[in-house]
């Protein structure tokens, strides 16, 4: 195998990334049924892999999707050590794990064997996508698009099929151009945004959908531990437009940038503190955590990825 070229994994076996291919008969791209987590390196080690991994296994027991019986992590840390080994330094690696029901039998016929499928890869972390938000704030939008209803799919199981947030996506960008979404559910009750856990800082409190409701966010997880940590008080609710609308400061929490603040909602940013004293202070908890300044990060490998072009 070629050391200069990055390697994945296909249902146990180690191969080159160009070779990473599903058959158009995997269940993942004829219905889009897979379920999957994205993970990050902080210094190239791996970040709460255990959390990630956990949650995985949760995804996959709420859709009944089998898992691979081989040691994950091994492979994982093969491929990112490998992986890392052959980029620019200071670069840090976005890993994702993904497992689906292997093939559609309409396409195998009645007496095939169905196997499951998974497969790992990893990519160099764009993160010029997210640099220029660290100084500038993010920009989110309430979109008209709802949340699937748990009546369908958990809120628990991270899943690959990801239609009702493209459709929240192109909603918003239509309307307001640069923002990302916030999805109601069902009832009108604040959730989520399309890629991450939502909090806002209303009167002295810091709101957040109940974990029941959204994906349980292993850095939404985080934050609120660190959260208590510097005093605030936090309060898991069924927010509504109108917190977001009164809220002083407003922040999300993500893998990739672990937590950002929101410096516009909708078409205004008045009342909006950016960054506010709570985001602040929850930074600085968060660097402390991995051990570097996460947002510092971003941009230096931002300006080292655009050096490169």
């Amino acid at each position: 195998m070629n050391n200069s070229e990055p390697i994945a994994c296909l249902n146990r076996q180690i191969i080159h990334f160009c070779d990473l291919r599903l058959p158009v008969s995997d269940m993942g791209i004829v219905h889009g049924i897979a379920v999957t987590e994205m993970l990050r390196t902080f210094k190239g080690k791996l970040f709460e892999w255990e959390a990630h991994w956990d949650r995985f296994q949760k995804s996959a027991a709420l859709t009944d999707i089998p898992l691979p019986e081989f040691d994950v992590l091994e492979v994982v840390q093969q491929i990112v050590e490998h992986n890392l080994s052959i980029i620019p330094p200071g670069n840090e690696l976005g890993i994702i794990i993904s497992a689906t029901p292997g093939p559609n039998r309409t396409y195998q016929g009645q007496s095939a064997e169905i196997e499951p499928t998974f497969f790992a890869h990893t990519f160099v972390l764009p993160a010029e996508l997210w640099a220029n938000t660290t100084e500038s704030g993010q920009h989110l939008a309430i979109s008209s698009v709802p949340q699937i209803s748990p009546r369908c799919v958990p809120p628990a199981a991270k899943v690959r099929s990801r239609m009702n947030w493209y459709l929240a996506e192109r909603d918003v960008s239509k309307r307001y151009p640069g923002s990302r979404p916030i999805v109601l559910d069902e009832y009108g009750f604040v959730r989520e945004t399309s890629t991450a856990n939502l909090f806002a800082v209303r009167d002295g409190y810091v709101l957040t959908a109940p974990e029941e409701t959204v994906l349980p966010g292993i850095c939404r997880a985080i934050s609120i531990r660190l959260l208590h940590e510097i005093g605030a008080k936090v309060r898991e609710t069924n927010m509504t437009v109108d917190d977001l609308l009164q809220a002083q400061e407003i922040f999300t929490t993500s893998t990739p940038y672990c937590l950002m603040g929101v410096s516009r909602l909708n078409s205004a940013s008045a009342g909006l503190d950016f960054p506010g004293e709570i985001t602040r202070a929850l930074i600085e908890k968060w660097n402390e955590y991995v051990g570097l300044d996460i947002h510092d990060q971003l941009r230096k490998i931002a300006i080292g990825r655009q050096s490169n072009v």
